[in-house]
């Protein structure tokens, strides 16, 4: 098992893309006490509760390069110094804008793989993802798209789908599979910058399913021009193997997931940062153990099950789907998550996929087949 540890060293940022998620608007940067306090107490709960004694640091933010070179050394010597005999790895989530030589060599030396945001070629990108003067961003994350690569470092590509791309990804797939680059892709959140855009940025509950089947069956049916996608390797996984391959599946996700924010607040998910109700506590006021036995990380631990979803014959896999947008949509995270008839339909089709290269899936009891509604109320059947 691994263990992940989302940090945020700041919620400041250098974009200001429309559909940003952060919901948090304090600015400061994480302080040298609380990042110490972080590491020591990640390693300490780790070593006595993760079975595989692996940690994943994830720095994120805002945009976590904001915090400087030398936190990002500091944060490497301690490391170091707590990990003991576990073993650790660290990537960063980065809009890639400040990359540069120095920090090339920073990230070389202390072996960090890097992902940056990528939502298609530059039109499409720049329609959303742009700097406070108003300005895309395409031009310069592909300049450091293209540094990262040729300094030999590991880099992927976060994509989010919305109205800008979703009838364009066959244009999508094809720059990343030009320049070789491996992919993850993700809904919009209605949360931060993207809750008063939502209707324009967003897709509806049941239009995202259908962006996210044309850019699978690229990825599916690719030959030379093949290029891995996370999201599309764990669900397919996950339906050819009976059970979850990612956090969005997974029953007890805040298990093996925390996050922790600039002041060191403790939450299950990074994308639930400043919400009152969703943190577990201080780190600098308490150990992790302490906080993830308490009441707030109990209640995301055991999650309620949907009526609806335990019908569903892919409960097993999806478990309700993703707790954060259950709560950013409707305040509730024991809520199905809002993309829930998207979800069924990608699952869904990745059978009708498997089945037809004759690929085998593990057998499930039979039940009913569910196709989730609009309102999380009362199941609706397919035929």
């Amino acid at each position: 098992m691994i263990f992940t540890a989302v940090i945020k060293p700041t919620h400041i940022c250098n974009l200001a893309c429309t559909y940003c998620y952060n919901d948090d608007v304090r600015d400061p940067v994480m302080r040298d006490e609380t990042l110490e306090r972080t590491i020591a107490e990640t390693f300490a709960y780790a070593r006595a509760h993760a079975p595989g004694r692996r940690v994943s640091f994830i720095w994120h933010g805002g945009e976590p390069m904001v915090a400087g070179r030398a936190f990002y050394e500091q944060a490497c010597d301690l490391q170091r110094h707590y990990a003991g005999d576990l073993t650790y790895a660290n990537s960063i989530q980065t809009n890639g804008v400040l990359i540069n030589d120095a920090w090339l060599d920073l990230f070389a030396r202390e072996r960090f793989s890097l992902s940056v945001s990528i939502d298609g070629p530059k039109p499409v990108h720049d329609a959303y993802r742009l700097d406070k003067r108003g300005r895309g961003s395409f031009d310069r994350v592909m300049a450091a798209v293209e540094s990262v690569q040729a300094a030999g470092l590991p880099l992927g590509v976060c994509v989010v789908i919305s109205r800008a791309n979703r009838d364009r990804v066959d244009e999508l797939y094809d720059l990343l599979a030009a320049r070789g680059l491996p992919f993850n892709v993700i809904p919009i959140n209605k949360s931060g910058g993207a809750r008063e855009a939502y209707d324009d940025v967003g897709l509806g509950r049941e239009d995202y399913a259908e962006p996210w089947i044309r850019l699978y069956d690229r990825w599916f049916d690719a030959d030379e021009d093949y290029v891995y996608c996370s999201d599309f390797v764990f669900k397919t996984r996950a339906i050819a193997a009976g059970r979850p391959a990612d956090c969005v599946g997974l029953a007890r996700c805040a298990d093996t997931n925390i996050s922790i924010d600039p002041v060191g607040d403790v939450y299950p998910c990074a994308s639930l940062s400043g919400h009152a109700d969703t943190r577990y506590g201080n780190i600098l006021d308490a150990d992790l153990a302490t906080l993830m036995a308490g009441p707030v990380a109990r209640a995301y631990r055991d999650r309620a099950v949907d009526p609806q979803c335990a019908r569903c014959r892919w409960q097993h896999v999806c478990h309700g789907g993703c707790q954060a947008r259950s709560y950013k949509f409707f305040g509730d995270i024991d809520a199905r998550d809002y993309y829930c008839p998207s979800l069924f339909r990608v699952y869904e089709h990745i059978a009708r996929r498997l089945d037809e290269r004759g690929v085998p899936r593990a057998d499930r009891p039979p039940v009913p087949a569910v196709s989730c509604d609009r309102t999380n109320a009362a199941p609706v059947y397919t035929a």
